[in-house]
């Protein structure tokens, strides 16, 4: 007789009895412990999810667009009871599906997007006249403000086309091109009249393809994606081969042959993405930028006592009582010499190449912090001359901090606007504490008004367009 420990109380067990029981209870314990181990990973794999850590940002990649192949054409005869020698009723190949790319607000990086972008093959014709299933399009979703550029193809990818092509025999050739009844191959080609003909039918067809695909070589896709759902087909599919029908002639009343879908069109595609904001925030590193982001926005950056905390373009949405609404655009600190991409140097100035409003945060706790001012404005435009004519704000942040901060604004503010005013030009300097979100009010009315003024100025243009 055993003792048998439970939660309320001990009993007297028999040994069988209490070796069940044991061994009950150490199932029972097993399960609860890998219940709470997957509850527990599975919650941590969800975390990591939110934390929004899933998927690195990338703005730019190269890119292989390759439409799919059509299908084959099918050799094949009616058959049916009493009826003799029935016609030919092969179906046509279905055609190759085509590469699309479409602009979509959802997505902010171009990283989901693979090397080899394919489109689905068309699928091969069937007896009784059934024509093959057009091939599944590609379509890939990529953000706003995405260019799409086509580029030459890589030496040894051309180098590798030319040798398959030269390596390749007579034959090797006529099987790519062409589908035979079973067991008639050697028939057709010893009789050689009527699929000569058919030859000389196809290389006509094929001598156009070539000098369309000539012509619209000549014109490289160059493509600004900056409205929602634009689309455009990157690499078209191949259409589909020729079943047996198509070659039916008077004299040839039963062709045994059928044609192999063409294969689709390649490109090699460079993918550029360039944030689209009414306003573009630009400072030095640790200058508050994504401090007077989450201020004025319903941005969430991370924020830091550190430079290069922000390590991605972030975008917020300033709301206003009227439901007006304007976007800003916050993109990682820039250095001397960021034109020469040094730092994050070109990773990232591209972004700010669209906004309509470049809005300078400088750090008023600085010594002098009128030389940051300069040095942005040097590097705005070395990047790309005339950036800096763009309609400006300065946001002189970090004005509560210290008695430096109070005594460098009335210096500060009258050394930028004789800057500006040196080019014809007028600028509104706004002391603010991104921090404790005073005078932000200020800050954002004024970018307001200035977004207007673009808005308005751009319609006029648009209407004197047409």
């Amino acid at each position: 007789m055993l003792l048998l420990h439970s939660k309320n109380s001990t009993k007297l067990v028999p040994p069988i009895r209490a070796g069940y029981c044991y061994l009950r209870q150490f199932h029972q314990t097993l399960y609860n412990c890998e219940s709470e181990t997957r509850h527990t990973s599975r919650d941590r794999s969800l975390d990591y999810k939110l934390r929004g850590k899933g998927r690195n940002f990338v703005d730019f990649v190269r890119v292989v667009a390759r439409g799919g192949a059509g299908g084959d054409g099918c050799v094949s005869f009616h058959r049916e009871k009493y009826v003799a020698k029935g016609p030919p009723n092969g179906g046509n190949g279905g055609r190759g599906g085509s590469v699309i790319f479409k602009a979509s607000p959802d997505e902010t990086t171009l990283n989901h997007i693979p090397y080899l972008c394919a489109a689905k093959r068309g699928g091969p014709g069937q007896g009784a006249a059934r024509h093959g299933l057009s091939g599944q399009d590609l379509i890939i979703k990529v953000p706003l403000g995405t260019i799409i550029r086509e580029v030459d193809p890589p030496a040894s990818a051309q180098s590798r086309m030319e040798e398959m092509e030269q390596e390749e025999t007579k034959e090797e050739k006529l099987k790519k091109k062409w589908v035979h009844y079973p067991r008639s191959e050697e028939t057709t080609l010893a009789k050689g009249d009527f699929f000569r003909e058919a030859q000389k039918l196809m290389e006509e067809e094929e001598r156009y393809l070539r000098w369309k695909d000539r012509q619209e070589s000549q014109q490289r896709l160059f493509v600004d994606m900056e409205t929602e759902d634009q689309n455009i087909i990157a690499a078209k599919g191949g259409t589909g081969g020729y079943g047996n029908p198509h070659f039916v002639t008077t004299e040839n009343r039963s062709p045994k042959f059928a044609t192999r879908g063409h294969q689709g069109r390649a490109r090699y595609l460079e993918l550029e993405l360039k944030t689209i904001a009414d306003a573009g925030l630009v400072g030095l590193p640790n200058a508050g930028k994504s401090t007077f982001l989450s201020a004025v926005s319903n941005a969430h950056p991370k924020i830091a006592s550190y430079p290069f905390t922000t390590l991605n373009p972030y975008i917020g949405t300033v709301d206003f009582v009227d439901a007006f609404q304007l976007t800003v655009a916050d993109i990682p600190g820039l250095i001397e010499g960021a034109h020469k991409n040094i730092g994050l140097g070109h990773s990232f100035l591209r972004h700010i190449e669209r906004s309509k409003v470049l809005v300078y945060v400088i750090d008023l706790s600085v010594e002098e912090p009128w030389n940051d001012f300069r040095t942005l404005s040097k590097e705005l435009e070395a990047y790309s001359e005339g950036l800096t004519k763009r309609p400006s704000v300065v946001i002189a942040n970090k004005a509560d901090v210290t008695a430096v901060a109070k005594s460098n604004f009335g210096k500060f503010e009258k050394i930028i606007i004789e800057e500006f005013e040196k080019n014809g030009e007028t600028v509104a300097v706004v002391p603010v504490s991104a921090k404790y979100k005073k005078n932000i009010v200020k800050a954002t009315t004024i970018l307001r008004n200035m977004v207007e003024q673009n808005h308005a100025r751009e319609a006029v243009t648009n209407d004197e367009e047409l």
